[in-house]
C-alpha cells in the first residue's frame, strides 16, 4: 500500500509541472507584414492588456501569423485569435508555448 501511494505522489507531482492556459478571444492589430522570407507574415501586436489567467503573459505580444491565414486582412486591421498557451513537464521542455489559431478580423 505505501509503494502504491508513492508512485500515486511521485505521479501527482509531475504531472502537476504541467498546464495549459486558452482564451476564446484575444484582440491583435496587424502592425506590419515580414516578407523578408519566402513565406509572408502579418506582426501581430496585442491590444490592450494581456487576458488575465496567462501563463506567460509577455509572450502574448508581437506574435507572427502567416498572411493566408487571415483572410481579408490587411496592416492596420483589427483581428480576434483563439490563444493557447502550454507549459512543459519535468520530464520534457518546461517552458511556455504559445499558440495562436483560428484568427478572423474584428
Amino acid at each position: 500500500m505505501r509503494k502504491l501511494t508513492a508512485v500515486l505522489l511521485g505521479c501527482l507531482v509531475l504531472t502537476g509541472c504541467a498546464a495549459n492556459w486558452q482564451a476564446p478571444e484575444v484582440k491583435y492589430k496587424i502592425a506590419s507584414v515580414n516578407n523578408k522570407s519566402p513565406t509572408e507574415f502579418f506582426v501581430l501586436e496585442l491590444v490592450g492588456d494581456a487576458p488575465k489567467g496567462a501563463l506567460e503573459p509577455a509572450q502574448l505580444n508581437g506574435k507572427f501569423m502567416q498572411t493566408y491565414l487571415i483572410e481579408g486582412a490587411e496592416v492596420g486591421d483589427e483581428v480576434l485569435c483563439q490563444v493557447e498557451q502550454e507549459k512543459g513537464n519535468a520530464f520534457g521542455n518546461s517552458n511556455v508555448v504559445t499558440h495562436l489559431k483560428n484568427c478572423k478580423k474584428a
